[in-house]
């Protein structure tokens, strides 16, 4: 724990917080990549664990049922993820390793039953029945909130290594991954990646974006809520990583609003991942040869000031070009994710083109670092959006292989009727009838999946995580706080955004913001 005692005379715990939080480098881009699969892991242990308990359970009604359920979602789905960006940061391999083993070691359990296991060649495995609404790319979405919950106030204290949090200037810090994964996130499942934009190709241009400007007003409101409550609360801010008056909310509505004129102007689905890599490059061109590298990091006096709010805000406003070139390629992905698949052999064949794809791309990213530019969160230039890209597509190639297992899991009889993504109110199992039809079977439990319950209400859920987060800070001196104080306290505050949003989910409660 950093010792602060002989400097608090002189200065203010608010820059005592923000030093807390700046001048940092980061860690390896495979470090990062390791700490954030221990979420596929305990995803896949959830799946396997409540079909084993609670395959033949009859009474979904008791109390008691309901706080097994939310207790072991709360250790299966969010403490492997805290644990990993905290006590076992050094030890991620044991903890992913030891949630792996738990795994296959009650799958192996089922297989010696003899009466479970079914003998199946594998071309009857391979057609077996894998289609849906795509539980992986949930589990994947939720993640991405979930760890942001995790990260915003565990930074805070000491428990939280300094090594994740945002790099000032250049460096791979995992808080670096936030507003990417979210942009990711939301392009992937966006009506052009959906294919849904059939409705919108009569109306004029200028009828689009003034469509898109009023679905993301909320967004923009958001930011200014944001700015003031900052400002008037005299809360610590960290100038460097947007600017003095920029934020994630401004960040977000730039970009779908851009994007809707950009995708506007591109002509075949095909071409919206290669549109974000010339805009990429070209924003890359533009930083080096052309100076604006020295412009984001010194300003226009070439000192560093923020005096007018283009100065002020200059990380914030260039930075959206990197993010803009992000979404473009995430809704490339999204068509690929959404392109029609039934069978379990298609799926494998999925996720093998995306485990090349994700090579290639953690590959271009050592030699753009190597021969371009190191990643820089700052000014999210070419090696970070090449480095997001292959973040959140090795992300989504681990849940999808989750999804996978499960699949096989049922076919060979190990797992009685468990469905991707461990959910039976979301995700029903689907068994034939009389008729030799499929249908669907719709069980009513009494804490239905957090990870669904987060997507319902993602982006309330980040706003109670930053409300929490705010109050924490306000009422407590957290860099001064002790490891295991800090450790209940996040504890609690994780457990309490969970309840809050499962309760809104079971009573069919969904808040829109945007």
């Amino acid at each position: 724990m950093a010792d602060y005692s002989g400097v608090l005379l002189n200065v203010s715990y608010k820059q005592l917080h923000e030093r807390f939080v700046s001048g940092l480098n980061g860690t390896s881009v495979f470090e990062i990549g390791m700490v954030a699969s221990a979420a596929p892991s305990g995803i896949f242990l959830r799946s396997i664990l409540f079909n084993i308990l609670f395959a033949k359970q009859q009474n979904f009604s008791s109390s008691l049922f309901c706080c097994l359920v939310f207790l072991l979602e709360y250790c299966t789905l969010v403490v492997p993820s805290f644990l990993a960006l905290t006590a076992l940061a050094d030890h991620t391999d044991m903890l992913i390793t030891t949630c792996l083993c738990l795994s296959i070691g009650m799958l192996f359990l089922q297989a010696l039953d003899a009466s479970k296991l079914q003998k199946q060649k594998v071309q009857a495995i391979l057609s077996a029945d894998m289609c849906g609404k795509l539980p992986f790319v949930g589990s994947f979405r939720a993640y991405v909130v979930i760890a942001t919950a995790i990260c915003i106030l565990a930074v805070d204290f000491v428990i939280f290594p300094r090594r994740f949090a945002k790099a000032e200037t250049y460096g791979s810090g995992l808080m670096d991954m936030g507003v990417g994964a979210f942009i990711f996130s939301n392009a992937i499942v966006s009506q052009e990646a959906r294919s849904v934009r059939s409705t919108e190709t009569a109306h004029s241009f200028f009828a689009v974006v003034f469509r898109s400007l009023r679905s993301s007003l909320p967004l923009l409101v958001l930011g200014f809520m944001r700015l003031v409550s900052v400002k008037g609360t005299d809360y610590q801010e960290h100038a460097s990583e947007y600017g003095a008056h920029w934020n994630f909310f401004f960040t977000l509505f730039v970009v779908r609003v851009m994007s809707t004129v950009l995708i506007r102007f591109t002509r075949g689905h095909s071409w919206y991942g290669v549109t974000g890599i010339i805009l990429a490059l070209l924003y890359q061109y533009l930083l080096s040869p052309c100076g604006l590298r020295e412009f984001v990091l010194y300003g226009t006096q070439g000192d560093g000031s923020r005096l007018g709010l283009l100065d002020a805000n200059r990380e914030g406003l260039c930075s959206c070009v990197g993010y803009l070139a992000l979404y473009l390629i995430a809704v490339q992905f999204g068509k690929f994710l959404f392109f029609k698949r039934n069978t379990l052999g298609q799926w494998i064949k999925a996720l093998l083109i995306l485990v090349a794809i994700d090579a290639t791309f953690y590959t271009l990213v050592h030699v753009s670092q190597q021969f371009v530019s190191p990643i820089s969160r700052r000014m999210a230039n070419l090696s970070f959006v090449l480095w997001q890209v292959g973040y959140n597509v090795q992300l989504i190639s681990e849940f999808l292989l989750c999804d996978i297992l499960i699949t096989t899991a049922n076919h060979l009889g190990l797992l009685e009727g468990a469905v991707t993504g461990g959910c039976h109110v979301c995700y029903p199992a689907k068994v034939p009838d009389e008729n030799g039809k499929t249908s669907q079977i719709k069980q009513k439990m009494p804490c239905a999946c957090f990870i669904s319950a987060v997507n319902r209400n993602q982006l309330l859920f980040f706003l109670l995580s930053n409300v929490l987060t705010g109050i924490v800070n306000f009422s407590i001196k957290t860099i001064f706080c002790t490891p295991l104080k800090g450790y209940i306290i996040v504890g609690i505050y994780l457990m309490m955004l969970n309840f809050l949003i499962s309760v809104l989910h079971l009573r069919g409660k969904t808040l829109k913001l945007s």
